[in-house]
C-alpha cells in the first residue's frame, strides 16, 4: 500500500456498521407467519443472511413452494423500516473508531447487499447520516451481487483508489474472501468464537482479524 495517502475504507453496513441483522431476521420470521411458513429467529438468520431481496425470495418460494407477491414485499419492507427506526443501533464502537478514521484523513465508503432505501435508512437511524456522501453503493449498482468482488471493485474505483490501496471491512467471511481474491486488504470483524472460526481461511490468506471495533484504529494505522 502506498504511504504517500491514507488508505481508503469500504464498510460493509450490516453488521460491520448497524447492528441490524437479528433484529432484521426478528422481522423476516414475523412476516413470514403471513405466508404460513413458520420460522424461528435462528432458522431465519440461517436461510436469509446475507441475501438480496431476490435471494430471500427464492429461499422462501424453496421453503414453502410459493414464491412471495409484491404486497410480501412491500409489507416486509415497511416492517424492516419501523423496526430499524425504534431499535437499530451502531456496532459497538465502530462510530468512535469512524469518525477517527474520518479525522486521520481516510476516504470512506459504505459497499453493501441490501436495497439501498435499507442502506441509507440504516446509516441515518445509527448516526452516520450524510457520513459517506454520494459513497454509498449496493449491490444493484452491479452486475453481480457479493460474494463476486463488483462492489468492492465500484467503490474503490469511486474513490479513485486501486485494490491494494484499499482496506475492505467485513463480517462475512465469503465477503472477506471475495476481497482478498480481488486485491483488497482485508478486516474481518468477527465478534465471538464461533464467528472467528469462519475467518480461517481468510486469515491464513493475508486478512486480519479482529473481535472488537475498538482495535480498527490500530489495526488500519499498523497496515500503512
Amino acid at each position: 500500500m502506498s504511504s504517500h495517502r491514507p488508505a481508503a475504507l469500504i464498510f460493509d453496513c450490516d453488521g460491520v456498521l448497524v447492528d441490524s441483522e437479528w433484529l432484521a431476521s426478528r422481522v423476516e420470521t414475523e412476516v413470514a407467519r403471513d405466508l404460513g411458513v413458520s420460522l424461528t429467529v435462528e432458522q431465519a438468520h440461517a436461510l436469509f443472511l446475507g441475501k438480496t431481496v431476490d435471494g430471500v425470495l427464492d429461499a422462501i418460494a424453496a421453503h414453502s413452494g410459493k414464491r412471495p407477491d409484491a404486497g410480501f414485499v412491500y409489507n416486509w419492507a415497511f416492517a424492516t423500516a419501523r423496526a430499524f427506526t425504534h431499535e437499530l443501533k451502531p456496532v459497538a464502537a465502530v462510530r468512535e473508531a469512524a469518525a477517527e478514521l474520518r479525522r486521520r484523513g481516510h476516504a470512506m465508503a459504505v459497499a453493501s447487499q441490501s436495497p439501498l432505501a435499507r442502506v441509507q435508512l440504516s446509516l441515518e437511524v445509527a448516526g452516520f447520516g450524510g457520513w459517506f456522501g454520494e459513497h454509498v453503493y449496493v449491490s444493484s449498482m452491479v452486475a453481480r451481487p457479493k460474494p463476486a468482488p463488483d462492489i468492492y471493485l465500484l467503490a474503490a474505483t469511486r474513490l479513485g483508489a486501486a485494490p491494494a490501496d484499499c482496506v475492505v471491512i467485513e463480517d462475512s467471511p465469503a465477503g472477506a474472501a471475495s476481497a482478498l481474491g480481488a486485491g483488497f486488504q482485508v478486516i474481518g470483524y468477527a465478534p465471538d468464537a464461533e464467528s472467528r472460526e469462519k475467518f480461517a481461511d481468510s486469515r491464513a490468506r493475508g486478512a486480519t482479524v479482529i473481535g472488537a471495533m475498538e482495535d480498527l484504529v490500530g489495526v488500519i494505522s499498523a497496515q500503512r
